[in-house]
């Protein structure tokens, strides 16, 4: 583990000296297949049960409980990282997250119930294995913390790497195979890209936490972790919506396949908030500063979807709609390193994501009756208005978050 006295080599930047240190190719590469099944299933699940049941207001349901589900479940398993290591505990999940796959495509190649669909999306998100908290709790023991920030950054690249990468194979397999082939592919890759995260050196060698740090609040226990736990519920709030309101423009523009590209527009356009943001992050102002400013952008960038007249100027709108993301995921990921209680971070790291998450479900829940209602701009609208309710408090609450600066070096 790096120590806070560790200096900065002045030979090199931030970027090099993070992807040139140790196991950090290996940690990347894995993560990515790994995580490759979350970034597929959102866009594939409101694909494939849109095409079984013509609606989107199941297929919005569905997708939210699924992503619910993994909210919910995802610190539980978290903690039992924490207390257990992560073998004993993403193994056997990514197993049930696959069975869960499958049954969904069975079910909805069958009866094409909601209830059925329903359940077997709330197990598969339950049993999604939480590897971006793994990952997130490892950099530290791979980075000294004048480079953190840059790592966090590069982690949200490959976190957005993924949220390309799906969503386009998404596409690709919808249109060339079936609805069914994402999810019939994902189910593999859980097990296949969780098997291969597990035998990277660095996270077979996780400690569990010592029994004193064992406590029922766990994560939650400091104030400033509780803070930018509800702080993510909006910024999930505009996922869960474009995800529902993309796949519709491109419903209304031909084909639903579309939607697979537009979402990965806007995570492209997160990796390049990460670029930018590796650049001039220090301009934000301090980490109280620059989370205020980051949650003002938010609804600024995503407003322009509104006017987007054809698919192919919706693709650079979404672009520009995802330059928050990375910067923001960053900033909470900072905070949470300089504040969450010791023992607990795969749990903290987790409720970061639980709270996107849950902002995420709920919000696709709401957007499929409205865009189902009102077309696809009724989503867009969803997207820019919860964030936008939720600067009163985030202003208000910004006291509870430490001064320290965004990036060192």
């Amino acid at each position: 583990m790096y120590s806070e006295s560790t200096t900065p080599d002045s030979g090199r930047g931030p970027w090099a000296r993070v992807l040139s240190a140790p196991q950090v190719g290996s940690l990347a590469t894995a993560s990515i297949v790994g995580r490759l099944p979350f970034g597929m299933c959102g866009v594939a699940f409101v694909i494939f049960v849109h095409a079984r049941t013509g609606s989107f207001g199941v297929a919005g349901l569905v997708t939210g409980l699924y992503t619910l589900a993994f909210a919910l479940a995802g610190p539980l398993l978290g903690r039992q990282v924490d207390r257990r290591g992560p073998r004993p505990v993403l193994g056997p999940a990514s197993v049930v997250c696959a069975l869960a796959l499958l049954a969904v495509v069975a079910i909805g190649d069958g009866s094409a119930a909601t209830v059925p669909l329903a359940l077997a999306a709330l197990v598969a998100g339950a049993a999604m294995p939480p590897i971006s908290g793994v990952v997130r709790r490892t950099w530290p023991a791979l980075i000294p913390r004048h480079d953190l920030t840059h790592a966090y950054l590069f982690d949200s690249i490959l976190i957005e790497t993924v949220f390309v990468c799906g969503p386009l194979l998404t596409g690709l397999l919808t249109a060339t195979v079936s609805p069914a082939a994402p999810l019939l592919v994902a189910a593999g890759l859980v097990i296949l890209g969780t098997s291969w995260f597990l035998l990277v050196p660095v996270v077979g060698v996780v400690e569990p936490a010592a029994p004193e740090h064992h406590t029922r609040a766990g994560a939650l226990a400091a104030p400033a972790i509780r803070f930018i736990v509800l702080t993510g519920l909006p910024i999930g709030a505009s996922f869960g919506a474009l995800d529902v309101a993309l796949p519709a423009f491109g419903v209304a523009h031909g084909s639903s396949a579309l939607g697979g590209l537009f979402a990965a527009a806007v995570s492209l356009g997160s990796m390049l908030g990460a670029v930018l943001f590796g650049l001039v992050g220090g301009r934000f102002g301090n980490l109280r500063q620059a989370s205020f400013r980051l949650a003002v952008l938010q609804p600024l960038v995503i407003a322009p979807v509104l006017l987007a007249p054809s698919p192919l100027a919706l693709v650079f709108l979404a672009v520009l709609a995802g330059t928050f993301v990375a910067p923001a995921v960053t900033l909470r990921s900072r905070v949470a390193e300089l504040t969450m209680p010791p023992g607990t971070g795969t749990e903290t790291f987790t409720w970061l994501l639980l709270s996107v998450m849950v902002g995420t479900s709920a919000s696709a829940a709401l957007a499929g009756p409205l865009v189902e209602a009102g077309g696809w701009r009724l989503g867009v609208l969803l997207a820019i208005a919860v964030p936008l309710a939720a600067l009163p408090a985030i202003f208000a609450g910004r006291r509870l978050l430490p001064t320290a600066r965004v990036q060192h070096g």
